[in-house]
């Protein structure tokens, strides 16, 4: 902030520490007399303006056009046409429009508010001493500084908002907005058209009975309350789409706050896979834990949406703001709102992090050394193992592969050991298999390893198969399906499928299917095994945008160390190499605020390592340093705003790359 010291005579006595801290930097003063601008530059060049003096309207526009300014100071002695011209010409720049300071007579007849109209921010007399002079660059400063964080704000609003509606929009499931109770259709996302097979304007003001008349009565109304109270899920509904295919829907309603009331989120979800041999029994387990997931998954958006509610609040509070602007900060509150608890919903239908993939597994070695420790307690409990002779591998995390066996073979064998079964076995089958178009399962097509895992235990009851995975699915009087949301959160983890019914001589069925590894053992020399967990040093000084990188990486398996200054880059890297934790891959900010650049400590870590993997991020694509990345000791670039998908791509294809 600006501070001053002056005598009576309005006069500037002492400069010690005046103005020290001024952020601006470059002041165009056009002044007709040159010898009143050379004072004028005087002071302002003391106080730590970049200045740049002119005559004349015409030689200011020639800089103008050629070179930024932040604020004009225009001295003029009579408000004629050229001075006119001139103002008309600067309010017309928009939102490049510097700030203007006009000094002019004080006796000289002017139209202030037509002035204003023209562009003119503040006003001065053309005879004000250097206080005055000082007081109005405190105004200019502060305003100025005032818009550029408004400015930056309402920029920060504008992305995340379009980061939600994307998300909404982008959605492989149908989602649709009804207004309350009246089923009413006022929002629908893209794959309203691939799921139900209707154009998504089309639907727009229509009501729901026109597609689902078994859910809404001929009057819009829903025919039962309760699907409209809480979190409601409607299993298996048939339905038939307007080009006459027959398909089976998951449908989630769900109330949300919506203007001054409450609308329903309606998610339809294509479960017509469910429909084979097995009819509706073999269900994803989630779709009855939708509602349970919900409060887990509010808190993992809760940053994001504490910082757009955050912006919107202190925007909202701004003394520029006109009604107008308060009323659309209002709206975006409000859709603020709405798209917190529409993504809390879609977001809960994903599923978990991925595994990581580390070795090429051998399935029968692991599974007859885990099921044997698994059921070293149960001396009635025998294992049978029927492998074809050559079992392909798969590609996966031994630790957790070991972890699913032995939830299964454990659970299996405790359930038969409290039921009194003294002969118990499980027989466990290995096969190779191709999942191909024909294929009712939910599962890319290609060879897999068909495990089965079955038992003489209880038989399971049509409601035990339905909730089995369940993540906290229990019963008082059996023990059964305990631990086994782990199994199928693990087999998923894998890429894989899994599935429980009951055997046809009775006991529990399991079948299992994981994506067979069909490349050779060799590994070339010049990469590392595309699932190793990688080592990350993130240099970026938006914390948002650190926090984002952070748990997208995490996510995926990887350790990411955040720092905010290239001196804590430095320290960073020079640490993990000292306790021999090297980084893999360094992914540096080009723009850091106030300190080194990213280039310039990667140089610096270059002069040590030249052999070290970096990756430049910026939101600037005309740099030179993007144009010659490579010379700089990039090995890549990634342009923000950048897609997660492609982050985590880039990232790890240059850490599994060796040197050299």
């Amino acid at each position: 902030m600006i501070s001053q010291g002056s005598d009576n005579s309005g006069n500037v006595s002492q400069w010690g520490d005046l103005l020290s801290d001024i952020s601006l930097q470059r002041l165009l003063i056009v002044q007709w007399d040159k010898q009143q601008g050379s004072v004028r530059a005087n002071v302002a060049g003391r106080l730590g303006f970049e200045v740049t003096n002119c005559s004349s309207p015409s030689d200011a526009r020639n800089l103008l056009d050629g070179t930024y300014f932040d604020s004009i100071l225009i001295g003029s002695k009579s408000y004629d046409d050229e001075l006119k011209n001139f103002l008309k010409w600067i309010s017309s720049l928009g939102t490049e429009k510097p700030y203007v300071i006009l000094a002019m007579e004080e006796g000289l007849d002017r139209d202030l508010s037509g002035l204003i109209e023209s562009g003119v921010d503040d006003f001065l007399s053309i005879d004000s001493g250097e206080a005055e002079l000082i007081a109005r660059l405190q105004i200019m400063e502060s305003r100025i500084c005032s818009g550029r964080v408004d400015q930056e704000n309402l920029a920060k609003i504008k992305r995340d908002r379009n980061r939600y509606e994307s998300l909404f929009l982008e959605s492989p499931e149908a989602v649709l907005v009804l207004k309350n109770r009246q089923g009413k259709v006022i929002g629908v996302n893209r794959a309203v058209k691939s799921v139900l097979g209707y154009d998504g304007k089309a639907l727009l003001g229509k009501y729901m009975s026109l597609i689902f008349p078994q859910i809404f009565g001929k009057d819009g109304h829903a025919t039962s309350g309760e699907v409209l109270s809480g979190a409601t899920i409607l299993k298996a509904i048939s339905y038939r789409r307007p080009d006459g295919k027959h398909i089976y829907l998951d449908i989630m309603m769900s109330a949300i706050p919506w203007d001054s009331g409450y609308a329903v989120m309606m998610l339809c979800r294509d479960v017509s896979w469910r429909a084979g041999e097995e009819g509706s029994r073999i269900k994803d387990s989630k779709d009855q834990a939708l509602a349970r997931f919900a409060a887990g998954i509010s808190d993992e958006f809760g940053d994001l949406f504490t910082s757009l509610g955050g912006n919107l609040s202190l925007l909202e509070s701004a003394d520029f703001l006109n009604e107008e602007s308060r009323d659309t900060i209002k709206c975006s509150q409000q859709a603020c709102e709405r798209g917190r608890e529409i993504i809390k919903e879609i977001t809960s239908i994903r599923g978990g992090r991925k595994a990581k993939m580390k070795n090429k597994l051998d399935l029968p070695e692991i599974i007859r050394k885990t099921v044997h420790f698994s059921l070293f307690d149960y001396d009635r409990v025998q294992p049978v193992f029927n492998f074809e002779r050559v079992l392909s591998s798969v590609m996966g995390d031994e630790e957790q592969i070991r972890q699913m066996i032995n939830c299964l073979v454990g659970n299996a064998a405790e359930v038969m050991s409290e039921s009194g079964i003294r002969n118990g076995r499980i027989i466990i089958d290995g096969s190779d298999v191709v999942i191909d178009e024909e294929s009712l399962l939910p599962l890319s097509l290609g060879d897999y390893v068909h495990l089965t895992f079955r038992d003489n235990g209880p038989k399971l009851t049509d409601s035990e198969t339905d909730q089995i995975f369940d993540p906290y699915f229990s019963r008082d009087k059996s023990v059964r399906g305990f631990g086994l949301s782990r199994a199928a959160s693990i087999c998923r983890s894998h890429n894989g499928y899994i599935s429980a019914n009951s055997g046809e001589d009775g006991g529990a069925f399991f079948e299992l299917y994981l994506p067979a590894n069909n490349k050779d053992n060799y590994q070339p020399s010049g990469e590392k095994s595309n699932d190793s967990a990688l080592r990350v040093l993130v240099l970026d000084d938006e914390p948002h945008i650190c926090s984002m990188v952070e748990k997208a990486l995490t996510r995926e398996g990887h350790e990411v160390f955040c720092v905010s200054t290239g001196k804590a880059a430095l320290r960073a890297y020079d640490k993990a190499e000292e306790f021999g934790r090297s980084f893999d891959v360094l992914l540096f900010d080009l723009d850091i605020r106030g300190g080194m650049r990213g280039d310039e400590t990667l140089s610096q870590i270059r002069s040590k390592n030249p052999e070290v993997k970096a990756i430049v991020t910026t939101g600037y694509v005309d740099d030179t340093v993007l144009e010659n990345y490579l010379e700089h000791g990039f090995c890549g670039i990634l342009t923000k705003p950048f897609r997660i998908s492609h982050l985590t791509s880039t990232i790890e294809r240059l850490g599994h790359q060796n040197s050299g």
